[in-house]
């Protein structure tokens, strides 16, 4: 449990910019990891952090996907809005992930195995992350 913690919070600073996915295995136990698993259901928890300087203070807003689908009638100008600052916060993400993954080599980065142990990202691992990246900024940024 402990190796479990040092793990999550070695992985903090990826955090911002990678999927999280959580589920729970047949035997009850819960994981927490970059990439779904192949078989069963899992949840996207990935947090939504806000931008640098994009808050004026206080705890950061939790936003999730569908904020602007799910606003009701009247407050279209206000979801609008939104979906704008939703949109611009991925663009700045996905950016940001591409200078991080432009910065490293794939063996220097770390992912979740499939026995949930760390491993070492193989080439195909990166080569995916870093397209993952440009299509999210190629779909975000204007």
């Amino acid at each position: 449990m402990n190796r479990t913690i040092v793990l999550l919070l070695c992985s903090l600073p990826l955090a911002a910019s990678a999927q999280i996915y959580k589920w729970t295995d047949a035997n009850g136990q819960v994981h927490f990891s970059q990439n779904p698993p192949k078989q069963g259901n899992y949840e996207d928890v990935t947090p939504q952090l806000p931008v640098s300087g994009a808050t004026s203070g206080g705890a950061p807003a939790r936003h999730s996907a569908h904020t602007a689908a799910s606003s009701s009638g009247g407050d279209s100008d206000n979801a609008a809005l939104q979906a704008k600052a939703d949109n611009e916060e991925r663009c700045a993400k996905a950016r940001e992930r591409i200078s991080f993954l432009q910065e490293k080599t794939a063996h220097r980065l770390f992912v979740t195995g499939d026995d949930g142990q760390p491993a070492r990202m193989t080439d195909d691992q990166f080569n995916q992350e870093l397209q993952d990246a440009q299509d999210a900024a190629s779909k975000y940024c204007s």
